[in-house]
């Protein structure tokens, strides 16, 4: 079976063009299955194996970097060939309206577009019962010329888009236990970055996180980005020892900063190029900007938010379309719901903030919390 592949803004990528389409390429060889021939030829690639249709449609809608993709049948870039193609499918079309899109890109071909889809069309009519409806038609049969051969198919199959997984460097995702994170780690992916997750978790033990939606969320969102990603796990026990002296509307402000700094570090440590977390500006008390502001305070790595103008709904209908709400929504009690109180700070100061972290000696406990991290 043959898959062919149209990329979409991998196209803009002049010189640097080549880089893109070999990173689709071998993404797309990982979900195929790696006996699966994929090539690029005059900017589209072909998977060639032995894999279903049904097959091809799960795995390729979740590689990103693809515009649309279709089942193809290769002929000669010849009139009766084309025709061959078609008319073992014509049935098809009986009693049903169709049209016939061509696409040329060998102009040497001695018809034009129009032209070869008027005289396919023709041939259609002449085979069954049908009728042609060129603006809302039930099937449409399409056609490709290229230099050395035609293709014909009868479904475009719409993806996910963006960039390839593997060119856009790594981050390290802020993972809590509901709806916002997997969503924003899913839009990050989808700008070509490869995404692992830091969780800091309620349990005495970090194997406790194990089998845990947290691990299942994960394991959703790996299959967006054709690897299997790292989980690092930090018991949130070590913070909660130290809160002792601080005001409770400042608590969750206070954490944020602590999860920002143990993430850089370990980004400073593992190399990521940045942080990924899914805060949407002024959706809960922690995500106002003079919260966010005294949070990040002093961060030295950039800090991501694809979420940041998204309202709640928007964010639930992609979480839905990847498959991530439903696990989303179990009962969890992650440790930003531990800190939260009815009352909590919107407007939180800087000084405040930082003395409270310098009190608990944060900077201690992110070298603690360095020697508990575990990876799941």
């Amino acid at each position: 079976m043959i898959a062919l592949i149209h990329y979409g803004e991998i196209g803009l990528k002049g010189k640097n063009r080549k880089y893109f389409e070999d990173k689709l390429a071998s993404n797309v060889r990982k979900v195929l299955g790696k006996d699966v021939k994929v090539k690029v030829d005059e900017k589209r690639l072909f998977a060639e194996g032995k894999f279903t249709e049904k097959v091809a449609k799960e795995k390729l809608e979740k590689v990103f970097g693809i515009e649309w993709f279709a089942i193809v049948e290769e002929c000669a870039p010849e009139v009766e060939s084309i025709w061959k193609c078609v008319k073992k499918n014509v049935k098809g079309v009986d009693g049903k309206k169709f049209a016939v899109r061509t696409k040329r890109s060998d102009k040497n071909f001695p018809m034009g577009s129009m032209e070869l889809s008027g005289e396919i069309g023709k041939r259609v009519l002449d085979s069954v019962d049908a009728n042609v409806d060129l603006k809302n038609p039930e099937i449409t049969v399409f056609i490709e010329i290229m230099q050395k051969k035609a293709l014909v198919f009868f479904e475009k199959v719409r993806g996910l888009g963006g960039l390839p997984v593997g060119v856009g460097g790594r981050v390290l995702c802020l993972m809590s236990g509901g709806i916002d994170s997997p969503v924003a780690a899913y839009l990050l992916m989808k700008r070509g970055c490869e995404v692992d997750f830091l969780h800091v978790h309620p349990f005495e033990k970090n194997s406790e996180v194990k089998g845990s939606k947290i691990e299942r969320l994960v394991k959703i969102l790996d299959e967006y980005q054709q690897r299997k990603s790292k989980l690092l796990v930090v018991p949130y026990a070590g913070f909660y020892a130290r809160t002792g002296d601080v005001e409770r509307r400042y608590e969750l402000v206070v954490f944020r900063k602590y999860l920002y700094k143990l993430a850089e570090t370990i980004a400073q440590k593992k190399r990521y190029g940045g942080i990924l977390c899914g805060d949407s500006l002024g959706q809960v008390a922690s995500q106002t900007l003079e919260n966010i502001s005294a949070a990040q305070s002093g961060l030295d790595i950039p800090v991501f938010r694809p979420l940041v103008s998204m309202d709640k709904m928007e964010i639930v209908n992609i979480a839905e379309r990847i498959g991530t709400y439903k696990e989303s929504i179990i009962a969890y009690q992650d440790c930003c719901s531990l800190v939260a109180v009815k009352n909590p700070v919107t407007k939180a100061r800087k000084e405040i903030v930082e003395e409270y972290y310098k009190k608990m000696g944060i900077e201690e406990l992110i070298l603690e919390s360095m020697d508990e991290l575990e990876g799941i």
